[in-house]
């Protein structure tokens, strides 16, 4: 059993003479078993009358520890009701399923806390992290592997070290007489997941302020209701991502497993760009040819402002590109590449005829050597003849800053109306040329080839991944040859103001381009926008070279086990 950061805690009890719409012990069991089959760390609490029926069917599952045979007569809150009940009535809400809300049900859902203070207590696992999942959860789940492969994947993860995060369907609920009689779904229920201490001050909020709430109120109400209450009433502040219920409650918001990679060591050198009017150095593409480091840049006439919006510093807004070359020396003092010059690379010799627009230049030039010849890919507007993105490739001359053989690639789908991010694979063969292959999309992850006489990528081979995050990602980096297989660096990004960028390794087969493994989620300095497309590995080490805020360009280098590829890759 892989162990890892966080405990999962859940509960189940028989709580009805009759089972609730037909759910009895063998549909409840049936769905908990897509739960316990992922290998995820289990705490189980369970009523007494199906201790028999538990210890069965552990049996099969070395991951579940039963904490707990316990009645619902003996949790906190149902002695906290009954003993408030000596005083004069607590009534349950008026807008109610009655034959499910009962007084036994809803002081269940409250005792999700205290459970999971228990198991906090014990801490059968070593975990930092806790999580509650409802015990048939999984009956709400769309996607069943894909639902699984996720618990699998975030049992693993790195977190942030203090948090507690709640999905809900509804913004920040106000007036509190709504809580009293209809159910709020200010939060799930189904699932929540914190570090140890932030769930401890949970059960310290609801030791003090759930007597208070009855007291005040006399109605006992839905968990998630008295959750909803202590958010707006206490200095209670769960972080809360948008979740229902179904796939999307356990699918918890990328900044509390994202790794900031300030706290790694790693070396950081800021280039010495030459200033041009306007304009700011944003994002750098590296390779090697012919034995001697190259970096193209871009450089970019637009500032992104703390919000997130840009400012495009022209007259008529156009937003242009314009791309210097360097080559690279060692630099024996700071063991750093260092750059020996700045050339700025001739667009008129592109060659290629420009239409109207409002966005000119190559964008985002990757670099790569296929058979002894330097070349690049790039995304483009102004040469496009649809007037949409579009992919530009062709030769790059160090030796006269030029391009030549420039071509407009087209999609495979060609209404397509975004094309960037396509990035380059080199198949080797011993004693034949060198084959070129192109990263198309991740999800599926697709791989194609470039018919030159249409000057359009077919698909020639797709995998189809079942691996959490991949249907957001899309490539960053040229792919280079490690010990293991060809590394680089993908992306996905959030649609906040300002953008939010997440940074994964994979790892690819060299022969077959199959997925294999994959980091953690990490940022580079902080989260934003932070993009990356240029990359290489030498001995052990890293280098990436990044930008923030579509400026700022800075070269780091850090010893690769500081990104583990810890995941390996689902494939249908």
């Amino acid at each position: 059993m892989t162990q890892s950061c966080v405990t999962f805690v859940t509960c189940y009890m028989n709580l009805y003479d009759e089972p609730f719409e037909n759910k009895d012990v063998e549909w409840r069991f049936g769905h908990f078993r897509k739960i316990a089959r992922t290998g995820i760390q289990l705490c189980v609490f369970c009523s007494p009358d199906n201790e028999a029926y538990l210890e069965n069917f552990a049996k099969e599952f070395p991951n579940i520890k039963i904490m707990k045979y316990i009645a619902i007569q003996d949790t906190w809150s149902y002695k906290l009701v009954s003993m408030l009940k000596a005083d004069g009535p607590i009534e349950l809400p008026a807008h109610r399923n009655e034959p499910k809300d009962t007084v036994e049900y809803i002081c269940m859902m409250h005792s999700k806390v205290e459970f999971l203070n228990t198991a906090i207590a014990a801490d059968p696992f070593g975990s930092s992290h806790f999580a509650w999942i409802d015990f048939n959860v999984a009956y709400i789940f769309k996607d069943n592997a894909y639902v699984e492969e996720y618990l699998r994947v975030l049992a693993q993860r790195t977190f942030v070290a203090d948090f507690l995060a709640i999905p809900g369907c509804w913004e920040k609920q106000k007036p509190e007489t709504c809580l009293l009689d209809n159910i709020c779904w200010r939060f799930c229920g189904g699932f929540f997941i914190g570090s140890k201490d932030r769930v401890q001050d949970f059960h310290a909020k609801y030791v003090e302020f759930f007597p208070m709430f009855l007291e005040t109120h006399r109605k006992l109400i839905w968990e998630v209701n008295f959750w909803a209450w202590l958010e707006t009433n206490t200095d209670w502040s769960p972080t809360w991502f948008k979740g229902d219920h179904n796939d999307s409650i356990i699918q918890i918001t990328t900044d509390i497993c994202n790794r900031c990679l300030y706290d790694t060591t790693y070396q950081k050198t800021s280039y010495f760009y030459p200033p041009v009017e306007t304009y700011e150095a944003s994002s750098a593409s590296h390779v090697i040819y012919r034995g001697q480091h190259i970096l193209n840049t871009r450089y970019v006439n637009y500032w992104y402002r703390p919000s997130g919006h840009c400012n495009i510093l022209h007259p008529h807004n156009w937003i242009i590109s314009k791309n210097f070359h360097s080559v690279l020396a060692f630099d024996q003092d700071t063991k750093t590449l260092e750059p020996t010059d700045f050339v700025e690379m001739d667009d008129s010799t592109i060659g290629l005829k420009t239409h109207d627009a409002c966005f000119f230049g190559l964008e985002d030039i990757r670099l790569y050597v296929l058979n002894d010849v330097l070349r690049f890919i790039c995304t483009n507007i102004n040469y496009s003849p649809t007037g949409r993105n579009r992919m530009i490739t062709g030769r790059y001359h160090i030796e006269s800053a030029t391009y030549s053989e420039c071509r407009v690639l087209h999609p495979p789908n060609t209404d397509s109306w975004c094309e960037k991010n396509w990035i380059p694979l080199i198949r080797k063969h011993d004693g034949a040329e060198e084959e070129e292959f192109f990263i198309y999309k991740w999800w599926p992850f697709e791989v194609g080839k470039v018919n030159r006489e249409k000057d359009q990528l077919e698909i020639v081979l797709s995998y189809k991944l079942n691996s959490p995050l991949f249907m957001k990602v899309r490539g960053s980096t040229a792919f280079v040859e490690t010990e293991e297989g060809l590394v680089g660096l993908v992306h996905y990004s959030e649609d906040t103001l300002p953008r939010h960028y997440y940074h994964i390794m994979v790892l690819l087969d060299k022969a077959t381009f199959q997925p294999l493994k994959y980091s953690d989620i990490f940022c580079f300095e902080k989260i934003g926008i932070e993009f990356c497309i240029g990359f290489w590995y030498s001995e052990g080490e890293y280098h990436f070279w990044i930008s923030r805020m579509d400026r700022d360009p800075l070269y780091l280098k850090m010893d690769r086990d500081a990104l583990p590829l810890k995941f390996d890759f689902s494939i249908l």
